[in-house]
């Protein structure tokens, strides 16, 4: 099965079931626009770029009916209608003319390129069940809204790895009535369980156990306001995430495809590598600067460097030096004093002929060490430095 969002979009694209009237590129999905060529490439396609803002009914149908006209001859014998940047047109007037484009105007399907979820799509019955979500996979926080919620749960989408994003069945969560019920969440929902006396201890040290429980209440209602959901539920001392939510979390999914990528071939470590670089969109919780959170940002900094690491001797075995050598080099950028990683990459330089390079590698670590620690490399990647250096002089 691909990994990457891309491959996976063209592949579901292309195995669409005829009665999929509504195609919304995943709005998560950041590569949108890169599978809008194979979708272009269907018969009969026409691509339409909205702009403006707030537009209506009537402007969006003249500008479809122009681009019709110019590139397929008529909207009625269009076969796939790309509408890029539908977001421009007024949410009311989108849940008026969407249906009716649909199921009046065309014989075939429609794709919407945004970054929202319209809402007439999940509201209006029969849309929805001529809706399709693609790139759609879970491991990936890709999720088909369409179809999703057969059992009723609350789909609730937690980003953390960034500046922190919250999405309520696919809904921005953007209000959070001050910064401790948004702090307060990202723990709850990073913890997955944890006890009443871990809360205060992280949050509120300095307060009687009183004055603590008497803050925590008042802040995890503002939390269950915002969401219109308990978010937890409290069972045999510890506080848990409720059962009626279905939880889809990036840290937790990063770690999960990096610890079993270390007990799988090496074929399956490079998918299951590859999805968790995917998840890894930056930091954790960089608009947060809390000691739990600093900790936590460390910790996972770390393992995206030695997935990194992993990802390249992986991708080495296979074979691919000049993609080894670029993964070693984005890992090093997480701990620029590791002699070890500077090993990989001034070997790999070396393989590939750009000895000056390697050089440069070992020159670079060489002053961050003195400058921060006072010592000098290791005999080992002396060593290394030596020959390379005998080798260039060789070679002039």
């Amino acid at each position: 099965m691909p990994v990457l969002s891309q491959e996976l979009a063209i592949e579901q694209f292309e195995a669409l079931e005829p009665d999929a009237k509504l195609i919304i590129l995943q709005p998560n999905f950041v590569q949108q626009h890169t599978a809008l060529g194979a979708i272009l490439r269907e018969p009969d396609s026409v691509y339409v770029r909205l702009d403006g803002n707030n537009l209506s009914a009537e402007e969006v149908h003249r500008l479809i009916e122009q681009s019709c006209a110019s590139q397929a001859g008529g909207l009625a014998s269009v076969s796939t209608l790309v509408l890029d940047e539908f977001d421009r047109v007024d949410p009311a007037s989108l849940e008026t003319y969407l249906p009716e484009l649909i199921f009046k105007h065309m014989n075939g399907r429609v794709v919407l390129v945004g970054r929202q979820v319209p809402k007439v799509a999940l509201d209006d019955e029969r849309l929805r069940s001529h809706t399709r979500f693609i790139p759609a996979e879970r491991t990936l926080m890709l999720w088909d809204y369409a179809r999703h919620n057969a059992e009723g749960k609350t789909l609730l989408e937690v980003r953390a790895l960034g500046a922190g994003r919250v999405q309520l069945n696919g809904k921005p969560v953007d209000s959070w009535d001050g910064v401790l019920p948004r702090s307060l969440f990202f723990y709850l929902v990073d913890r997955g369980m944890t006890t009443r006396s871990d809360i205060f201890e992280t949050f509120w040290p300095n307060l009687s156990t009183r004055e603590a429980t008497n803050v925590f209440h008042v802040t995890k209602r503002k939390i269950s306001e915002v969401l219109g959901i308990d978010l937890t539920v409290y069972w045999s001392g510890f506080y848990h995430i409720a059962p009626e939510i279905e939880l889809s979390y990036d840290a937790a999914l990063f770690n999960e495809a990096v610890q079993e990528s270390a007990v799988v071939s090496t074929d399956e470590a490079v998918v299951l590598l590859r999805r968790a670089l995917a998840l890894y969109r930056g930091d954790f919780l960089t608009s947060i600067e809390m000691p739990w959170v600093q900790r936590r940002r460390e910790e996972l900094r770390q393992t995206y460097g030695e997935a990194l690491v992993a990802l390249a001797r992986s991708t080495e075995r296979q074979g691919e030096m000049h993609r080894a050598l670029g993964f070693y080099l984005r890992a090093a950028t997480t701990n620029r004093q590791r002699e070890d990683l500077a090993h990989h990459i001034m070997r790999l330089y070396r393989t590939l002929g750009m000895h000056q390079d390697a050089l440069l590698v070992y020159d670079r670590l060489e002053q961050q060490l003195k400058n921060s620690l006072g010592v000098t490399p290791g005999p080992t990647l002396q060593g290394l430095a030596e020959t390379i250096r005998a080798e260039l002089a060789q070679n002039r």
